[in-house]
């Protein structure tokens, strides 16, 4: 048995000669550094007489950083019995449901029906994925618990993305249950059915709208945003400030906006956006400012970017990475490399896209030790693990710069297996630079790991022809118009419209 020995001290401002033994609990008091401050209660919880009556509920008011930490007191309401209060239950999942989901839906079939209210079952429900939010909700039914406005569309959203027809049964369920017609409802029931790809469907639900909010409107704009139909956003914005709801547009309308004129390239109707963001009275928010830089940048507009970006009085990390970005993309290398150490003097810490344009920038200017700097960098100082985008781009830089067998090294030498786009890099600069070993291994490389391959074979056949190698560039070509190996898809090109804009 092992024997623990008192510890005695004595007080710092004990008399001198004082015998009085300081405890070693009171010591420790002493010696222990003070606790952080706990964090405001909410308003309500001040006169609510469930929470004043019982202090030990109020851990259930506060976010609980472990489960462990939650586990007193859960074990307090299964003992005393409180958590047959509905109220109680609610919070105990609401708590649990941001720790553990499987828990907490272990904790929900071991709860008493009564005590269980639809706030419990929608906190587990807009927490979970697909298939265990729809268990929830059948659950839901079977303990008789009548699901509240706020159920479909948690429900909804958690089944974002799903096939059609569960989108459509889930639609029906609205009028099951009598709330197809509520605001929310409808404008989760639009989300659901762009991100489904029924496009048609999302604006058939917007037209059944007896009232729209902004919310509604701006996620309209979004979805046709996301679907790429970007005119079809700019037209939807212009019907948006011509309707007669009221409804004006605020900075998540407007930086969807800004993104619709970005992939549309017109450098025009950028300047256009960029004069109704100043009249609308949002140039001095960030989100809109990174929008219309980021705009800029894709519109060739990089000289308003720059004026835009040295304007800014509040720079974000998103502020700093969509101008390097533009940087990149006009060519100005040596500019976004700079700009990218500038913002790392300031004190901010790039994450994964940042990296990716910075990369992307030393690949178009030839910097190939910068960017070999950059990713080496990337682990060791900033704790950001390369994916397969900063792979490309490293063997893109290389590739660019004729190093052909370095870039090749460094594919056989990642931890994953290389994509298209990786190996299409690397077979463009075998073919540019007439290295037919190892584009044949290459193609080889293509044809084991990608089930489309592109235009790979054309690649090849060039390297062959600038070879005189004829019979294997026709064994090549024959396998191309037979079908044998995939048909580069054809390019295509966009033809400016007129889109009437801030006219009206």
């Amino acid at each position: 048995m092992m024997h623990l020995r008192r510890l005695e001290t004595y007080p710092v401002n004990a008399p001198s000669g004082s015998s009085q033994p300081l405890r070693h609990a009171d010591h420790a008091i002493l010696m222990a550094p003070p606790l952080p401050p706990c964090p405001p209660l909410p308003a309500w919880a001040a006169t609510n007489a469930l929470f004043r009556r019982h202090r030990r509920l109020r851990p259930l008011l506060l976010p609980a950083t472990t489960l462990r930490a939650l586990l007193p007191v859960l074990s307090h309401c299964l003992v005393s019995g409180l958590a047959r209060n509905p109220f109680v239950a609610s919070r105990i999942l609401l708590a649990a449901s941001r720790l553990s989901l499987p828990f907490s839906i272990l904790l929900l079939s071991h709860l008493p029906d009564a005590s269980l209210s639809a706030f419990s079952f929608n906190s587990l429900i807009r927490a979970s994925p697909p298939r265990v939010a729809l268990r929830l909700f059948d659950q839901m039914r079977r303990r008789g618990v009548s699901p509240d406005p706020y159920t479909l569309p948690f429900l909804i959203h958690a089944c974002s993305g799903s096939d059609p027809p569960l989108c459509q049964s889930l639609h029906g369920q609205g009028f099951l249950l009598g709330y197809s017609s509520h605001l929310s409802t409808q404008t989760a029931l639009t989300n659901m059915y762009f991100a489904c790809g029924s496009v048609v469907a999302a604006r058939t639900v917007f037209d059944e709208m007896q009232v729209r909010d902004v919310v509604a409107w701006t996620g309209m704009v979004s979805g046709y945003v996301g679907a790429g139909m970007h005119l079809k956003a700019v037209e939807f914005f212009q019907e948006m400030r011509r309707a007669t709801d009221h409804v004006w547009p605020n900075e998540a309308t407007v930086v969807s906006v800004a993104s619709a004129f970005a992939e549309l390239g017109s450098l025009e109707y950028a300047e256009g956006m960029h004069a109704y963001v100043e009249k609308a009275g949002f140039y001095g928010e960030l989100i809109v400012n990174n929008a219309l830089i980021d705009m800029y940048g894709k519109c060739g507009g990089i000289e308003s970017a720059r004026a835009l970006f040295g304007l800014m009085g509040e720079k974000d990390l998103h502020s700093w990475t969509v101008m390097i970005s533009g940087l990149a993309s006009h060519g100005h290398g040596e500019e976004a490399v700079a700009l990218f150490l500038s913002m790392v003097e300031e004190g901010l810490v790039p994450d994964s896209t940042t990296f990716i344009v910075v990369l992307s920038a030393c690949s178009h200017a030839g910097l190939v030790d910068e960017g070999i700097n950059i990713f080496n960098s990337m682990e060791t100082e900033y704790n950001v693990c390369p994916d397969i985008k900063h792979y490309g781009c490293m063997v893109d830089l290389f590739s660019r710069a004729g190093l052909i067998s370095r870039a090749y090294e460094f594919v056989s030498t990642m931890s994953f297996e290389p994509n298209l786009p990786i190996l299409g890099a690397l077979l463009s600069a075998c073919s540019i630079n007439n290295d037919l070993e190892i584009g044949e291994l290459v193609l080889n490389k293509i044809e084991s790991v990608c089930s489309y391959k592109g235009g790979s074979g054309v690649l090849l056949s060039n390297i062959y022809a600038n070879q005189n190698l004829w019979h294997e560039v026709d064994t090549i070509r024959r396998k191309i118009r037979s079908g044998a190996s995939a048909r580069k898809p054809p390019g295509h090109s966009l033809v400016a419209a007129e889109v009437p804009f801030m006219n009206s």
